[in-house]
């Protein structure tokens, strides 16, 4: 009898333990995750030799990698007094650094870069409130003040025509140049304070851009065709500031969520302006139980996977674009590195990243992410 007791007994909690988890899986999704130590993956950290505060990364035509290096961290502004920025150039065929390019004297700091197809590298900077190029072939910089002043250009796209879209993150605005004139455009949302941070063109050469404000978050999206469109994130009781922004090339925009510690998904053969239609938001596993979070660099693989990592936990993460929501965690890459805005994948499918506390430019050499 105390055998039959005690099986019964059994057969209770484990009958309770598969309800839990019925309901978790219920709850949550992007449940099926996975956690794996940094050491499963080689990772190689590069210092920024005189470089402070690394930020966006760019890839040129030969594969280099370019790091903007604001020599300062915006918060959301720099001193007065702070020195303008450089840029940084790594082979990473030798592994070495192989070029520095400082600012002139009357020019700002860079957080984003991206080059035309002639090769020259584009970079707003946020606190001069004006527009930079610099020609490698030449090692000529210039730059444009644009028609709103404080308004921090931030971000940086470049559409299939060749104009330059930013982001003016301390008002309301996206603003777009075309070289060829040299004249700017400005469009503003509907909201005073929409603070646009992230930006990003498809293939139809729409611009998508996030509304970083919580008391807004928002996605935006201005049209080929002139129409200024938004979606709203869906409001879980959870504080959104979305951040950046990509395309998969497809029907898929991703973007992460800041101190949400999320990624979010909006599928365009479902998306329905003003509302929250085709958007899906993913939590992924945060390894430190102390430290805050916020979801910031953003990438997509050549598998369709989004790479991305949290600034506040050092993490680098993966999460697998095929139905599946599962995620892998790289934790931690260093300790208070600062992974944030800086998150690339290059031709070769290697994932670079800048450590802005460390001033290191980091690279997975060999990841088989979700093997």
């Amino acid at each position: 009898m105390k055998h039959i007791r005690l099986l019964a007994i059994v057969f209770i909690l484990v009958a309770v333990v598969l309800a839990f988890v019925f309901v978790r899986l219920e709850v949550r999704p992007a449940s099926i995750v996975s956690t794996t130590d940094a050491a499963a993956v080689t990772i190689t950290d590069a210092p920024i030799p005189g470089g402070v505060d690394p930020w966006g990364l760019a890839s040129d035509a030969q594969g280099n990698i370019w790091v903007a290096l604001p020599g300062c961290d915006p918060n959301p502004r720099c001193a007065v007094t702070a020195a303008p920025g450089k840029l940084a150039v790594y082979n990473p065929d030798i592994l070495k650094w192989t070029a520095s390019y400082p600012f002139p004297k009357n020019f700002g700091q860079p957080l984003f870069l991206a080059f035309d197809k002639q090769g020259v590298v584009w970079f707003p900077m946020f606190q001069t409130d004006a527009l930079g190029s610099f020609n490698p072939a030449t090692k000529a910089f210039h730059q444009w003040p644009i028609p709103t002043k404080k308004a921090g250009p931030w971000a940086v796209a470049i559409d299939h025509a060749g104009n330059i879209w930013f982001t003016e993150h301390f008002i309301n605005r996206i603003g777009r140049f075309d070289p060829r004139t040299q004249t700017f455009q400005e469009f503003a949302t509907p909201a005073k304070k929409s603070y646009p941070y992230g930006i990003t063109i498809d293939v139809r050469d729409n611009v998508w851009f996030t509304e970083n404000n919580r008391a807004v978050a928002l996605i935006g999206e201005y049209t080929s065709q002139g129409q200024l469109l938004e979606y709203p994130l869906p409001h879980t009781g959870v504080s959104i500031t979305p951040h950046l922004i990509i395309t998969d090339g497809k029907n898929t925009i991703w973007w992460s969520e800041g101190v949400a510690g999320r990624l979010g998904k909006l599928d365009l053969t479902q998306a329905q302006p003003g509302t929250s239609s085709g958007i899906s938001e993913y939590s992924y596993p945060k390894p430190c139980k102390t430290c805050e979070i916020h979801t910031s660099g953003l990438g997509i693989d050549q598998d369709g996977n989004i790479w991305f990592d949290d600034s506040l936990q050092a993490i680098l993460g993966v999460f697998s674009n095929d139905g599946k929501a599962q995620f892998k965690i790289y934790s931690p890459l260093t300790q208070y590195s600062h992974p944030h805005d800086g998150l690339l994948i290059d031709q070769h499918g290697r994932i670079w990243f800048t450590e802005e506390t460390y001033s290191q430019l980091g690279l997975i050499l060999k990841s088989n992410a979700l093997s």
